[in-house]
């Protein structure tokens, strides 16, 4: 068993001034932390995406729909969608679990 608190982990990332931070990884699952404050293209993943939307507003692409997202929402991204948050709001501030891959695809942003 793994309990993480949110709390500590949005503590972490602003004492360490990060980004994203690993929460969990294990056998086809991840689970990151991240924080938005501008727009961030997402290269596609070979895994499929959920994300919890902690805090912020703005939003999303997906492929090529549009949708606004704010604390509360949860999106769910289909392994191999291109996909960003645009027109931030507020700092969005997301769980993000990765699901279906045993090999999961390194994060990175498109240009």
């Amino acid at each position: 068993m793994t309990h993480v608190s949110t709390e500590e982990l949005i503590t972490g990332l602003k004492e360490e001034d990060a980004q994203v931070a690993e929460v969990l990884s294990k056998e086809s699952v991840t689970i990151e932390i991240g924080k938005y404050p501008t727009a961030s293209p997402k290269n596609p993943h070979t895994e499929n995406e959920v994300y919890y939307i902690i805090s912020g507003s703005g939003m999303i692409r997906i492929g090529d729909k549009t949708h606004s997202v704010e604390s509360g929402d949860v999106v769910f991204v289909e392994q191999g969608l291109e996909h960003d948050f645009f027109n931030i709001d507020e700092e969005i501030t997301a769980l993000t679990i990765f699901v279906g891959s045993d090999n999961p695809s390194s994060y990175s942003l498109r240009e």
